[in-house]
């Protein structure tokens, strides 16, 4: 494994946002981001080691490689044996899924704008607060030839305030893999399903695609601001961007502790005091709701159970609401006492993907979610985050997500269905879930997909 040595300064200057999703844009990078009061970003700039499901690349040179979860656990590894090291950020799609069981469970299904695995390690990183001026710098130094960035410029530019032309951009719609009468006999197949024994629950979307006039520096700062977003990502992979506004935590490592936080049941959230007060009070009390959220709080039990020690996994809180802008879900905690030795690639294993977004049982949920939207979701319902060498390890569920091809987009939505779902409701709660997104990228009005937003 290669010398790295690691060096950190703190300055204090004023970040811009939209200026640092540039610098973001413009150097590969990830941001990670939380934009709660005191929410912690992490910025990444020029990966000089990339981890993809089959290559290596360090500085200009590549290699193959056969397991990449392997890989990671023995980088880090090596981070922790020197006490040196910065967190390796990126993310697995949903699409993995096929590489982490037996041939044959799945048809190898798969969408192609991004890999199915990519993990980098930065040269440089930021960290720190929005609402404070000081920012830790921290640079890696590599004992292989690798092309430098210039970071003095990096943080000149990421200080400047942009220029506004005071044009107002659009997006058009150009489809749906599902549309509304197909959505809801997706819906109505699911059901079958779950009556004859098959499933308890699955987790099916659609995908709404079309252009955009907007850059992606616009659509990144504008989704941003769109909502109280826990764990963001805007990420430059490959030419193409990632952009997430999850609310949802699939797992945090610290201090020997997992902890997964599952988001099931969802209403929508209108602005008005007195309404929204009993539409929450309805979610709470919705039996539909809580039992949908307690199937998949026994998924993850069992799937923690494999890595636990034993009679340590345990709920906390059943159920918690959370507040959006838009919605409000019900969320539950668990929490677990990790097993000595247990490493990234034992919890990926036991645990991808998340069971909020496949069902329950998880594998034949999976299976039906080919069956029934009849494509891959790429990184959509995958899982982005970083570990850090002290044993640190958050990835979110990648909801809420667009993706950009150059001026195309296309950003997913959909939710759990049991046997108690109702299919125009479904459809409706696909569309009040993204309203962040559709406002954010300005999209034109369609009814069918608008409906339940506007004046009917």
């Amino acid at each position: 494994m290669w010398n790295i040595t690691i060096t950190e300064k703190k300055i204090t200057f004023p970040v811009n946002t939209t200026s640092l999703i540039r610098q973001v844009k413009e150097q590969r990078g990830i941001l990670l981001f939380n934009n709660h009061l005191g929410g912690t970003h992490i910025a990444g700039f020029n990966p000089v080691i990339v981890i993809k499901e089959d290559e290596l690349r360090y500085g200009r040179k590549r290699t193959k490689i056969d397991d990449p979860l392997r890989f990671i656990d023995s980088f880090m590894a090596v981070g922790r044996e020197r006490s040196s090291g910065s967190p390796l950020m990126g993310y697995i799609a949903y699409d993995y899924k096929d590489r982490l069981e037996e041939s044959g469970l799945y048809k190898g299904i798969r969408q192609h704008i991004f890999p199915r695995l990519y993990f980098a390690f930065f040269e440089y990183y930021f960290i720190f607060t929005p609402a404070c001026r000081d920012v830790r710098i921290r640079r890696s130094n590599f004992s292989f030839a690798y092309d430098p960035v210039d970071i003095d410029e990096v943080v000149r530019k990421a200080s400047l305030v942009p220029a506004s032309d005071g044009k107002e951009r659009r997006s058009f719609y150009a489809g749906t893999s599902l549309p509304k009468e197909s959505f809801e006999d997706a819906v109505l197949k699911t059901i079958g399903y779950i009556r004859s024994g098959d499933i308890y629950q699955a987790n099916i979307t659609r995908s709404i695609y079309g252009e955009t006039e907007m850059d992606e520096i616009e659509v990144g700062s504008r989704l941003y601001r769109s909502n109280i977003i826990d764990f963001g990502v805007f990420a430059c992979i490959e030419g193409n961007v990632a952009i997430s506004t999850s609310p949802e935590r699939f797992f945090r490592v610290e201090n020997g502790l997992i902890r997964t936080s599952p988001v099931k049941g969802t209403i929508e959230k209108k602005g008005d005091p007195f309404g929204d007060r009993l539409r929450k009070k309805a979610l709470v009390t919705s039996g539909k709701n809580r039992a949908e959220l307690a199937m998949i709080v026994d998924l993850l039990r069992n799937d923690m159970s494999r890595f636990c020690k034993k009679n340590t996994v345990r709920v906390k809180g059943f159920p918690v609401l959370k507040e959006l802008d838009n919605v409000y879900h019900l969320v539950s905690d668990i929490e677990g006492n990790l097993e000595p030795g247990v490493c990234f690639a034992t919890i990926i294993k036991a645990m991808f993907p998340g069971g909020s977004i496949s069902g329950c049982p998880k594998i034949r949920a999976c299976q039906l979610i080919e069956e029934i939207e009849n494509g891959g979701r790429g990184v959509y319902t995958g899982c982005f985050g970083y570990l850090d060498i002290d044993g640190r390890m958050d990835f979110n569920i990648m909801i809420r997500s667009l993706f950009l091809a150059g001026n195309s987009f296309i950003f997913n939505t959909g939710g759990g269905i049991t046997l108690l779902s109702d299919p125009e409701k479904e459809y409706e709660e696909t569309i009040y879930k993204i309203k962040n997104i559709y406002d954010a990228i300005n999209l034109e009005e369609v009814w069918k997909e608008r409906y339940c937003l506007t004046e009917k």
